[in-house]
This record gives structure tokens, C-alpha cells and sequence, in this order.
């Protein structure tokens, strides 16, 4: 047996073509680079900033133009939906209702696309805000967290499974917990410069503390239940994330498929705090989260049927991310909402 993916898991859907929406994210320039390594032309379709990848045909596109995006899907033989409105109310109706609804409907009529793949997210589970007695699989009832970015993923998600299921449209989603790039993960875990991602580290400390950090310093978050248990959530590296969606364009068989995308194992805010802290020479800082909810997803459909096999643990994904930051490598520029 092989390891090698490209080998192991050929193109069986001979696609050529690929159309990706969003390509300015920070998922979707990681992934416009590696569709390109792997052979494939790629449209990056963005309305608000360039795709800024060498290589990329760029198409200024919005998905509320109709005509605009079926033009662009009648000449791409996959499309990948990476648009999103997150906390934008207006573009849950223009961006998430009109322009998926867009992508879907040309892909019916047209019936050019071969594959159709959403990047959803674990947010229609309503992660750390509603108890997960178990963990979450793809057959859980969608019962999102308040907020247009989870309410958006519910609209697409439903509108995927109708299209298949009506119309035959080869539709595939990937629902991703929340995904990491360059030093993400450090911003996340430790106290200085920006927040970044929930809960807001200021809003947990005490008056005391918010002074102390103000003026200076840094330390990673050991984060508790009030009960004292150590919080644990899943989240996903960004490579991993191409990974799925790669696997995604070349597997036979899984249109009207969901599949979740995480790392193996949830990890622990108080491991997580410790390690980040000791590679980066600063200090642990334990607070206490009165809302939180413990999550683990359950990625068994995705490694059976995608073949999906994450790289990255915590440890991996610190590691990367301090590299990151030692080499002085620039952020990628992204568009829309932090996070």
C-alpha cells in the first residue's frame, strides 16, 4: 500500500477545470495553490480582492450576478464554494441565498460540473455554545449557534442537499471545524496583540489582569470550566482542509454526501497552553469560561469514504506556527471577517 494520495486516489471524474469562489480567503489561496500543483486550471473568482496566485486565471465575480456565474460554471468542470458572508447580514441574502443559489442552479442547467463542493462549518452544530453530549457527526441535526455566519451555513447546506436530491446536481459539502493558517493558532492561544476567534480572552480576566497585559507581556490560556475541568474543542489545520477538498474532486460516489473535516482528536486548552507557552518562552494564564461547551467531531465517514487522514495534531499545528513567526513570513491578505 501506497501513501501517496495522487496515486492512490486518481482523478476518476477526469475534471479538469476548477472554479473556486472566495479565492482570496485564507483557505482559498492555499487551495488555489495546490489545485494548481496538481495540474488542474483554476478559476479564482472574488469580488473583493485578488486571489494572488501566480498562475490562477482571476475573475472578478459576484455570485448575486446571475449571468456572471453561469457563464463561469458552464466553463468549469468542478466548482468549489468557498464565498461567505460571516457576520455581514446583508450578504447572507446576496452571498449565501442568491449567489449559491446561482452556483447551484447554472450547475443544473448547464450541467457542465462534474463535482460541486460547499465549505461548510461545524457552526450548524452550534458548537461551544450548545452542549455535545457526543460526538458530532454528520448525521446530527443541524442546530446552528446564534449568528448569520452559522444561519448562512445552515441556507447552503440545505440548498446542496436539495439540488442533489431534485436535480442530480453532483453536490458535495465539507463541513470544517474552524480552520487554523500561519500563526492562527497562537494568536488564538496567548494574550497579546489582537483577539482572535471566541471566547475574547479580556473579557474573561480580571480587572487586575486586563491591566497587567496592557501594558505588556504575553501568556498562553489555559482555558477551564468553572468546575475546573480543562476546556477541549476541534479545530483544523488548513492544509488539512485542501486535503478534503482535493479528495473531494477525484472520489467516485459520494454526491449528496456531508463529510466532516477536523483534526483526529480535540485537544485541551490547558495541554495546548502549556506546550504554546514553553515553545514560545512566556507564561500559562488560566481563566475561567462560564459558557463554553466541550465539542468533538467525528471525522470516521470522512477517513472511510474520502480517504481524509489529517497531518496535523495541536502539537504539529504550534510547531507550524512558530516556525511561522520565526522565518518572518507575511500574513496572506484575507478577505472579509477575521477568523
Amino acid at each position: 500500500m501506497t501513501n501517496d494520495k495522487k496515486e492512490e486516489y486518481p482523478n476518476m471524474l477526469n475534471i479538469k477545470r476548477v472554479m473556486v469562489t472566495g479565492a482570496s480567503g485564507k483557505l482559498g489561496g492555499p487551495l488555489c495553490e495546490a489545485l494548481l500543483s496538481e495540474g488542474y486550471h483554476v478559476i479564482g473568482a472574488d469580488r473583493r480582492l485578488p486571489v494572488g496566485v501566480a498562475g490562477v486565471e482571476e475573475v472578478q465575480l459576484d455570485v448575486a450576478d446571475t449571468a456572471a456565474v453561469e457563464e463561469a460554471v458552464s466553463r468549469s468542470d468542478a466548482v468549489i464554494h468557498l464565498a461567505s458572508c460571516k457576520e455581514d447580514r446583508e450578504a447572507v441574502i446576496k452571498v449565501s441565498a442568491q449567489g449559491t443559489f446561482n452556483l447551484l442552479d447554472a450547475a443544473m442547467r448547464t450541467k457542465t460540473p462534474k463535482r460541486v463542493v460547499l465549505a461548510s462549518g461545524d457552526a450548524v452544530n452550534g458548537i461551544y455554545f450548545n452542549e455535545q453530549p457526543v460526538p458530532i457527526t454528520e448525521a446530527i441535526p443541524m442546530v446552528a449557534y446564534p449568528g448569520y455566519y452559522a444561519f448562512s451555513k445552515v441556507i447552503e447546506e440545505t440548498m446542496f442537499q436539495q439540488y442533489y436530491y431534485q436535480a442530480g446536481v453532483p453536490a458535495v459539502v465539507l463541513r470544517m471545524s474552524w480552520i487554523q493558517a500561519e500563526d492562527d493558532i497562537l494568536t488564538h492561544l496567548t494574550v497579546a496583540g489582537d483577539s482572535f476567534g471566541v471566547p475574547v480572552w479580556s473579557e474573561l480576566m480580571t480587572d487586575q489582569q486586563r491591566a497587567r497585559f496592557a501594558s505588556g507581556g504575553d501568556a498562553a490560556v489555559a482555558l477551564r470550566h468553572p468546575d475546573g475541568r480543562p476546556m477541549r474543542r476541534h479545530i483544523v489545520a488548513v492544509e488539512d482542509c485542501v486535503q478534503a477538498f482535493l479528495l473531494a474532486l477525484k472520489r467516485d460516489g459520494i454526491e449528496g454526501h456531508t463529510f466532516m473535516i477536523a483534526m483526529n482528536d480535540p485537544f485541551d486548552y490547558v495541554d495546548a497552553a502549556a506546550y504554546a507557552a514553553n515553545r514560545l518562552g512566556i507564561e500559562t494564564l488560566d481563566l475561567v469560561d462560564p459558557v463554553g461547551k466541550d465539542f468533538c467531531v467525528d471525522t470516521t465517514k470522512s477517513r472511510y469514504l474520502l480517504g481524509y487522514r489529517p497531518k496535523h495534531d495541536i502539537y504539529s499545528l504550534i510547531d507550524s506556527a512558530v516556525e511561522f513567526r520565526q522565518v518572518g513570513r507575511s500574513r496572506r491578505p484575507r478577505s472579509g471577517f477575521k477568523g
